[in-house]
């Protein structure tokens, strides 16, 4: 957790970094433009993301035969977003750990977030592929996330894979780490009903709307500070410099996804003090609001967790 709170305070720092380059009086009075409603607009479209995102994983939940008390699931759910700013996201398995004692299995609770995962991805590149339009040059990246992601979803409900996976783990060669392919499989097809008709395309279309839903909260950044940006092209922005920022294999996409989604608004006709506000608000309203509601999360399941009683003798 002290790590993620170092790399926290240095991604505000690369950002108070951002707003002197681009003259931080122009940028404060940009920012100052918007009006109380046009933010709570904004963090309320974040809102309504992680709301349709934890919907979709209460159904996860359900559809393996576990009946979560909503409240108690929603903390363990939000608790992931803590560790957002790890490689992958992969520091979100956290909920695995809380979940463990609701009699969810880490294979379960794993094959949710890698479902999770796969559909997100695969909404925001069908998201960007609106940026497309107007900004060709970022093609290859939704081209190749896309085919990255489609792929995944094939090998992991491909009954050929997990046979090949299932014949691996029992090679007497790899004997060392048979565990691995073993570990694979079973991960693989616990996702398998969960990456098939229907929970694929409600996954996928819960996906687009929470993803669509924070593109709209940049559209929003920008309309509120009196520029002409279309919604349409507002949300295929958001989602290319979110799937540059997953290829940069940076934590949380720190410094591309702002780079590419800066530099997008300024090919848009955006000032660059006004690229840079934007910019700036909407990761706040995106990454940092979602970090903090974990770290909020985290605090309050650790007060409710139940401490063992130390008897003296």
């Amino acid at each position: 957790m002290g790590a993620t709170i170092a790399v926290s305070a240095l991604g505000f720092c690369l950002y108070f970094a951002a707003a002197v380059a681009g003259d931080l009086a122009q940028v404060a009075s940009a920012l100052a433009h918007l009006h109380y409603r046009d933010l709570a607009l904004i963090f309320g479209l974040s809102l309504l993301n992680y709301a349709l995102r934890f919907g979709r994983w209460q159904w996860y939940l359900t559809t393996m035969g576990h009946a979560l008390r909503p409240a108690t699931s929603l903390l363990n759910y939000l608790a992931g977003f803590a560790f957002t700013m790890t490689p992958g996201k992969a520091g979100e398995a956290v909920r695995s750990v809380y979940l463990k004692s609701h009699g969810v299995s880490y294979k379960e609770s794993l094959a949710a977030l890698l479902s999770e995962r796969l559909l997100d991805l695969l909404a925001i590149v069908l998201l960007a592929c609106v940026a497309v339009i107007w900004y060709d040059r970022y093609r290859w990246i939704v081209l190749f996330t896309g085919v990255l992601v489609l792929l995944g979803i094939w090998w992991i409900t491909h009954p050929t894979f997990l046979e090949a996976l299932r014949r691996l783990s029992a090679c007497r060669r790899f004997e060392t780490l048979k565990w691995l392919p073993h570990k694979l499989r079973v991960l693989f097809e616990t996702s398998r009903a969960l990456l098939q008709f229907p929970a694929i395309y409600g996954g996928l279309l819960l996906g687009l709307v929470a993803w669509g839903a924070e593109g709209m909260g940049l559209y929003y950044s920008v309309a509120g500070m009196g520029l002409a940006v279309s919604a349409s092209q507002a949300v295929g922005i958001y989602a290319v410099s979110i799937l540059a920022g997953v290829l940069s294999f940076l934590l949380g996409g720190l410094g591309s996804t702002e780079t590419v989604m800066g530099l997008l608004l300024l090919l848009s006709g955006v000032d660059p003090a006004h690229a840079v506000a934007a910019t700036l608000l909407c990761r706040i309203a995106t990454l940092w609001f979602a970090i903090a509601i974990g770290f909020v999360a985290i605090v309050v399941l650790e007060l409710k967790a139940p401490r063992k009683r130390v008897t003296i003798q």
